[in-house]
C-alpha cells in the first residue's frame, strides 16, 4: 500500500491539477445523483472525461477519491453554517441561541438531501475508509465553522473547550439531527433542539 501511495502523482502543472480536479468534480456529481455505492471507477472517469490511468495516477482506488467527495459534501452542506448564522444573529446575541440556530441550520441541510446523507451514515459503519475520510473532514470543519463564530462572537461567546470537546460537541448534534431527521419524535423537535443547545452551551461555556 505505501508503494501504491508513494508513485501517486502530486498535480503541480495547470493541466494535471485540472485533470484531478475534472476527476473529482464527476464523482461528486455522480455520488450525488445515484450513491456512492452504486458507482465504480469506469463510471467516474467517463464521467471526467479523462483516461482510466489518468485516475490511478493520482488515486489508488475508488476510496481514496472518497475523502475528496466527503469533503466537497461537507462544504456544499455545512460550508456556509456559521456565515448563515453571522447574518442572522447580532454580535450580542447569547451562545445557547447561537447553538440553536446552528442546529436549525444543520437539520435544514441534512433535509435537503436525506438519502445522500444516510448513505453515507451506513457507510461509516461498514466501510473503514469512508468512516476516516468522514472523521477527518469532520475535525476540518469544526475547526473551521467554530473559528469563524469564535471571531466575530468571540467578545460574548465564553466558550472553554478544547478540540475533542468540540468534536463531542458536534457529533452530540449531528447524532440526535440525525434521529430526528430520520426517526422523527414523539415529543415537539422544537423543545428537544433547544434542549440539546441548552447542553451543548453549558458543556462548551467556562465554568
Amino acid at each position: 500500500m505505501t508503494s501504491i501511495r508513494n508513485n501517486l502523482r502530486k498535480p503541480i502543472q495547470k493541466r494535471s491539477i485540472d485533470k484531478k480536479e475534472r476527476l473529482v468534480q464527476a464523482a461528486y456529481r455522480l455520488v450525488k445523483k445515484h450513491g456512492y455505492s452504486n458507482i465504480g471507477i469506469r463510471d467516474i472517469v467517463r464521467e471526467a472525461e479523462v483516461s482510466i490511468g489518468s485516475f490511478y495516477a493520482y488515486y489508488k482506488d475508488k476510496s481514496d477519491i472518497g475523502l475528496e467527495v466527503v469533503r466537497q459534501i461537507s462544504e456544499e452542506f455545512f460550508g456556509k453554517l456559521a456565515q448563515d448564522i453571522i447574518r442572522d444573529l447580532p454580535k450580542t446575541e447569547d451562545f445557547e441561541t447561537i447553538v440553536y440556530l446552528l442546529l436549525l441550520k444543520m437539520k435544514e441541510n441534512i433535509q435537503k438531501n436525506r438519502k445522500l446523507h444516510k448513505e453515507f451514515a451506513l457507510l461509516s459503519y461498514t466501510d473503514d475508509n469512508i468512516r476516516k475520510a468522514i472523521q477527518t473532514v469532520e475535525v476540518e470543519r469544526t475547526r473551521i465553522e467554530v473559528s469563524k463564530l469564535l471571531k466575530h462572537y468571540g467578545q460574548v461567546l465564553e466558550i472553554d473547550a478544547d478540540e475533542a470537546q468540540l468534536i463531542v460537541a458536534h457529533r452530540a448534534m449531528d447524532d440526535i439531527i440525525g434521529h430526528l431527521v430520520f426517526f422523527g419524535s414523539e415529543l415537539s423537535e422544537e423543545r428537544i433542539l433547544k434542549e440539546t443547545a441548552k447542553m451543548i452551551a453549558r458543556y462548551l461555556t467556562k465554568k
